[in-house]
């Protein structure tokens, strides 16, 4: 299907150096998350919206100083078409490992370099930047659009969660949210447990160790059955994009200093579950190691289950997945291209409250949460354009 004449004036309309600049402002304005500082960007992403004639736009509050920004454009009909994106970023890190400023927004070679320029704030510029286009047609619309740029997507979802517990995305039918994936067609998401494990044991002086009980050294046994089971992922399956599934523990501590023997030792893992995997059996598997290990080597484990997100798979044939597949196949010419995605995504919430939901963005998670994060700005305007035509057909269709 060829570009239609107002399709083709519409996509034409988004300026590349007028997103380049949104998008070098939105960078600019530091949001780590810890410890909360979306403010600057949220105050941001409003003023761009404010005032144009057609859109409706709210701050829902979610803590102090923290709030959602929403847009709306309106059609006749009361369905929309969900567009979302976090405004928030991890933390910027060693600033001896960036080359450049990490809110510097410097470009070179044709990329934009700056903490958050792919996580996600490239994709907030095109979902605004479409929406200031469409809204700039002055037509009416058979549906809505709702644009949403969330809170605390990188700690807890706390936005998304907002958004859903208050009732504002009632009629939307389906969703995009603009997480980095090369402008691929995001439609398989891991999910995650995310566990705390504890041993105890006896505190004594180092001088008379033979009287303690070294928890660290009983949390070292259980390590190294975790490393076991790992290593045993490997082996069932290796699927495009997302691979295998893993065990990862990402902290531990223990002790008070090297003049006392150690009464108790925390870790905190992880187990990435794939689409092909169900979340049950997984935790199950993890609590059968655990007990298993407990009663073969005597070292009782407290094992804490913190929290769980699920993973997600939606189907090609479905109409969220048709509808972008079709503008992105119109506007270049070929097929597009499907991907996994290694990351935690508002997808799974969106999809567990009943929106059938992509994933589709400018850059990349591999230079995401690093050091030297960069985006290309030809994916940016060519993200801002897909939203654009796509949300236009969706708007526009008599069903």
């Amino acid at each position: 299907m060829k570009l239609t004449e107002a399709e083709r004036r519409l996509v034409d309309s988004i300026d590349g150096e007028k997103l380049t600049d949104l998008l070098r402002r939105l960078v600019q304005a530091n949001s780590e998350n810890p410890t909360g500082t979306e403010k600057a960007v949220a105050d941001m992403v409003a003023r761009e919206l404010q005032g144009i004639e057609g859109l409706r736009v709210e701050l829902q509050p979610v803590e102090p100083d923290r709030f959602n920004v929403i847009a709306e454009l309106a059609g006749r009909r009361p369905q929309k078409l969900l567009y979302n994106g976090h405004m928030d970023t991890v933390p910027a890190g060693d600033r001896s490992l960036w080359t450049d400023d990490p809110w510097g927004a410097v470009v070179r070679d044709g990329r934009m370099y700056g903490l958050g320029s792919a996580d996600m704030k490239a994709g907030v510029a095109a979902m605004i930047v479409a929406v200031q286009a469409l809204s700039r047609l002055g037509i009416p619309f058979e549906r809505g659009l709702l644009f949403t740029a969330v809170i605390d997507e990188e700690v807890g979802f706390l936005g998304t969660k907002a958004l859903l517990a208050g009732n504002k995305l009632a009629d939307c039918e389906m969703a995009c949210v603009s997480e980095p994936t090369s402008l691929k067609i995001g439609n398989r998401l891991k999910g995650a447990l995310e566990f705390a494990a504890r041993t105890t044991g006896r505190s004594a002086h180092t001088g008379i160790a033979f009287a303690g009980d070294n928890a660290i050294y009983k949390m070292g046994r259980y390590l190294e059955e975790l490393r076991r089971y790992n290593d045993s992922l490997k082996a069932r399956m290796d699927e495009p994009d997302l691979r295998y599934p893993t065990v990862n523990v990402g902290k531990l501590q223990g002790g008070v200093g090297v003049t006392l023997v150690p009464d108790r030792c925390e870790l905190e893992f992880d187990r990435q579950v794939l689409p092909s995997e169900t979340m049950e059996e997984a935790e199950r598997e993890i609590r059968e190691l655990t007990e298993s290990f407990s009663k073969r080597e005597g070292v009782e484990v407290e094992l804490i289950l913190r929290q769980k997100f699920d993973n997600w798979t939606v189907a090609e044939t479905e109409e969220v997945v048709r509808g972008l597949a079709g503008a992105l196949r119109d506007l270049h010419g070929t097929e597009p291209e499907y991907a996994g995605f290694n990351g935690y995504a508002e997808v799974e919430l969106l999809a567990a409250a009943g929106i059938p939901s992509v994933l589709y963005g400018p850059g990349t998670l591999d230079v995401a949460h690093a050091p030297n994060e960069f985006v290309p700005l030809d994916e940016v305007l060519a993200a801002a354009r897909a939203y654009a035509l796509w949300a236009y057909r969706y708007m526009t269709a008599a069903r």
